[in-house]
C-alpha cells in the first residue's frame, strides 16, 4: 500500500531530512545544473591477481564456466557500498528527495563487438547480501539470456529499448506529448511500477564500461528524465610507475574511473568518504566474498576515518 497519493513504487519520500536539503531541488531544478564530478584512479594490480587465482581456482575444480571479470567487481563493489552508505541511494523527482527502495544497476551491452550490431540496455536488480559469486552469476545468466534472445529474434531488443520499435512509429507531435505525459506521471509519482522497474533511468547508478572498447573514462552527463542520480564511467587499464609504500619506484596497473553525481541528495563530506571506501573495497576484493551485514556499517566507517 502506498502510504499517500504522492508516494512512489521505487522509493520513500524523506520529509525528516536537513531543511536545507529539502530546500536544493527548490533553487537547483535540474540534475546536470546539480551535477559535480569525481575521478578516481584504481589501483587493479591487487583485483587483477585475486581474479586471475579465483579463475584459476573455478577451472581446476570443475567450475560451471563462470569468468570473473573486473566490470564484475566494480558492479559488485558499487551494489557493497550503496548497501553500506545509503545516502548514494537516494534521488530528487518533483522537488522532492526520495530514498529508493532496491539496489538496481543499469549498463549498456553490445550483442557483438561488432560497429553494425546492436546496443542492449540491462537493467538489474541486487540484494546487499549478494557476494561476488552470485553477483557474477546473476550477472553473466542476464547477459547469457539476453544475447541467446538476440540470435533467436534479432529485431526484438531486451527490456524497455523494445518498446521504442512501436514508439518510433508515431507521429513526432504524438510523441512528443507522450513524452511529457510520462514525464509528468514520474513528476507526481504516478509513473506505473512496471514502467519503472524496466526503466534503465530509474535506476541506484548507470554504468559504462569504455574499458572494454580501449580508451579511458570521461564524464557523462546525468539524465534529466527518470530519477538516476549517479553516472559511473570505466577506462581501459594502464600501467604506470607508481611510489610504492617502502618508498620505491614500481609498475602498477591502474584504470580510472569517472563519477558523475547529483549533489542535491547529500553532502560532499558523505560523497568523499563513500567514494573513498568504495577504493577500499576495489582494492581489496576479497571483501566481497562475504555476504554484506548491517553491522559493517560501523566497521566501514571506522576503517574510512583510520586510513
Amino acid at each position: 500500500m502506498r502510504e499517500s497519493l504522492f508516494s512512489r513504487p521505487d522509493g520513500k519520500r524523506l520529509r525528516d531530512i536537513d531543511p536545507f536539503m529539502q530546500f536544493f531541488p527548490f533553487i537547483m531544478k535540474n540534475r546536470n545544473e546539480s551535477a559535480i564530478y569525481f575521478k578516481q584512479e584504481i589501483d587493479i594490480t591487487a583485483v587483477k591477481s585475486f581474479l586471475h587465482e579465483r579463475n584459476r581456482a573455478a577451472v581446476a575444480e570443475g567450475g560451471n564456466g563462470i569468468k570473473m571479470t573486473l566490470f564484475h567487481v566494480i558492479l559488485a563493489a558499487l551494489v557493497r557500498i550503496i548497501a553500506e552508505r545509503p545516502q548514494m541511494n537516494r534521488f530528487v523527482v518533483g522537488r522532492r528527495v526520495y530514498q529508493r527502495n532496491a539496489i538496481k544497476l543499469a549498463f549498456v551491452m553490445k550483442r557483438e563487438f561488432k560497429d553494425e550490431a546492436k546496443e542492449e540496455i540491462v537493467v538489474m536488480t541486487f540484494d546487499p547480501e549478494d557476494t561476488l559469486g552470485t553477483f557474477s552469476d546473476k550477472l553473466q545468466k542476464e547477459i547469457h539470456h539476453i544475447r541467446s534472445e538476440a540470435k533467436k529474434d534479432d529485431v526484438s531488443r531486451s527490456g524497455i529499448v523494445n518498446w521504442f520499435n512501436v514508439l518510433m512509429l508515431l507521429p513526432r507531435f504524438v510523441l512528443q506529448g507522450f513524452v511529457s505525459f510520462v514525464t509528468w506521471l514520474d513528476y507526481h509519482g504516478w509513473l506505473p511500477k512496471f514502467v519503472v522497474d524496466l526503466s534503465p533511468m530509474h535506476t541506484s547508478v548507470f554504468i559504462s564500461n569504455l574499458g572494454s572498447l580501449g580508451i579511458d573514462a570521461p564524464f557523462h552527463h546525468l539524465y534529466e528524465f527518470g530519477t538516476t542520480p549517479i553516472f559511473l564511467t570505466i577506462g581501459v587499464s594502464q600501467k604506470v610507475p607508481k611510489v610504492l609504500a617502502d618508498g620505491t619506484i614500481g609498475v602498477r596497473e591502474v584504470v580510472n574511473l569517472a563519477v558523475t553525481l547529483d549533489e542535491r541528495i547529500g553532502d560532499g563530506y558523505y560523497y568523499a568518504r563513500s567514494l573513498k571506501r568504495f577504493q577500499q573495497i576495489l582494492e581489496n576484493p576479497s571483501e566481497l566474498e562475504k555476504p554484506w551485514q548491517p553491522k559493517s556499517k560501523t566497521s566501514a566507517t571506522n576503517s574510512i576515518a583510520k586510513s
